[in-house]
């Protein structure tokens, strides 16, 4: 029995296959912008991930609890003894 192949080269595919891959232009040289500018892109997207997640958290977060400067300036205005202060905050919540 006789072997099939079922595929074939075309005729005269090698005797000009020099030429045509010698028409195939050259690779010019990338310039330095080009070989880093994949990078800056990448580095643009994580500082703009960055900045976008720092204005969302900050105007969603709850305001700063007051410093302890500012409870013993209260305490001292107001007359209240720490624990009454702690009964007011217990009974609050």
């Amino acid at each position: 029995m006789k072997r099939h192949l079922p595929y074939s080269t075309p005729e005269g595919y090698f005797q000009d296959l020099q030429q045509r891959l010698a028409d195939i232009p050259g690779k010019k040289q990338a310039t330095t912008f080009q070989k880093f500018s994949p990078y800056l892109a990448l580095a643009a997207v994580f500082a703009v991930a960055v900045v976008v997640g720092n204005v969302i958290i900050n105007r969603t977060a709850a305001p700063a609890a007051a410093s302890a400067r500012e409870v013993v300036e209260y305490l001292m205005d107001s007359d209240l003894t720490l624990s009454q202060l702690e009964d007011a905050i217990f009974y609050s919540d």
